[in-house]
């Protein structure tokens, strides 16, 4: 089975987004595989392949990198980044001919070698449009910047309250970011601080892993609010 997890990775994820390779969906993905992405909801190979179709045109020259992955039991979950050049309408907003880098979580599973879940989520509508365009694509409220708003969200899901600080460590976790270049980003604050904030949330969330965290969070809706808010 591991040698199986290990192999989407280049012979399913890779082809399909870097070579747009629409077949190796009917070859890996199950009829009834439950997919969701950061704007879509469906099942199976139909689904999967819409949204691909979306994104491919909407953006152009995608170079999709994987930045790290980690295999359990019948889960791979994949960490990324990707650039693409902004050649169509997205989101309602209008092609501008710019390279956007973004990044993302893909979750796989598998049952007998065929995928059966494949959740993607990414940053990407943030980091294309600014505040205005984000309000005119009544996306605002539903990937909302108020930390205290997404605290509270965290709150119902797992019943307990993190700080400002530790939402916005927890979202850049999610993303991938190290402990030294989250210090940078929250503003230049020391790697220890970061590290006290992590290890304060994961207390909290009773996680030690990135596994742990993501498998607490990917089905309650959190997740892509999370990467939406830094």
């Amino acid at each position: 089975m591991s040698s199986i997890l290990r192999d989407l990775a280049s012979k399913f994820v890779l082809p399909l987004w870097n070579q747009k390779n629409l077949k190796v969906i009917d070859t890996y993905v199950a009829p009834g595989a439950d997919i969701q992405t950061t704007f879509l909801k469906g099942q199976g190979p139909r689904a999967l392949k819409q949204n691909v179709k979306q994104f491919f045109n909407a953006f152009s020259t995608l170079e999709y990198t994987i930045q790290e992955s980690t295999l359990s039991n019948q889960q791979i979950l994949l960490q990324w980044r990707g650039e693409a050049i902004h050649t169509g309408t997205a989101f309602n907003v209008e092609p501008t001919g710019k390279r956007v880098y973004f990044s993302g979580i893909t979750s796989i599973s598998i049952q007998q070698e065929a995928v059966t879940r494949y959740h993607c989520f990414s940053d990407l509508p943030r980091t294309l449009m600014d505040k205005t365009s984000f309000q005119k694509a009544n996306l605002f409220n539903l990937f909302s910047s108020d930390i205290e708003k997404i605290a509270s969200m965290l709150q119902d899901v797992t019943g307990k309250r993190l700080t400002k600080r530790e939402v916005e460590t927890l979202s850049l976790w999610l993303k991938g970011y190290s402990i030294k270049d989250t210090a940078k980003l929250l503003g230049g604050l020391s790697n220890r601080t970061v590290q006290t904030f992590r290890e304060n949330t994961k207390r909290k969330l009773s996680v030690e892993t990135y596994q742990q965290l993501f498998s607490l969070l990917q089905d309650t809706g959190v997740v892509p609010i999370l990467l939406m808010s830094t």
